[in-house]
């Protein structure tokens, strides 16, 4: 049939094998452009792991408010929530400072001092919260977390 149209069967094989070549490195070429991008906003706004959960906004957010003393409080957010909190905020609704540690895996950072009325903006992923008095008295600390 190709031959009564002119084609031989093997330059049609030949220049579709050249087509689909030129695609494939176009594809690549689009891939490490892609890659590129990711790692420049990587730089700019910090890259999240690969396995970590999204916040879901059909779930409803933890809410506590915690009560500090000299003793640390430990909120395991993972494990309430059953993922690593993502976004959320931390308030000092006490009238002393408070003290906060930000623990996300093997990483524990603090301790951050949280004076009165003020509150702590988070969007990284944090997998606990560890809370205390700075030597003020006690002091509440609300957490809203997802």
């Amino acid at each position: 049939m190709f031959n009564l149209l002119g084609v031989k069967p093997e330059e049609l094989v030949r220049q579709g094998q050249a087509a689909l070549d030129e695609l494939r490195a176009e594809i690549a070429c689009m891939r490490e452009s892609l890659q590129a991008i990711e790692r420049i906003l990587g730089y700019e706004y910090g890259r999240p792991a690969r396995g970590l959960v999204g916040h879901d906004p059909y779930r409803l957010p933890m809410i506590a408010q915690i009560n500090a003393g000299a003793e640390v409080v430990k909120v395991d957010l993972a494990g309430i929530l059953g993922k690593s909190a993502t976004r959320g905020h931390l308030v000092n609704i006490g009238d002393a400072k408070a003290r906060l540690w930000l623990v996300s895996g093997s990483q524990r950072v603090g301790p951050y001092i949280l004076l009165p009325s003020a509150a702590l903006d988070l969007s990284f992923a944090l997998e606990a919260v560890e809370i205390a008095d700075a030597g003020e008295g006690p002091t509440q600390v609300q957490l809203l977390m997802q």
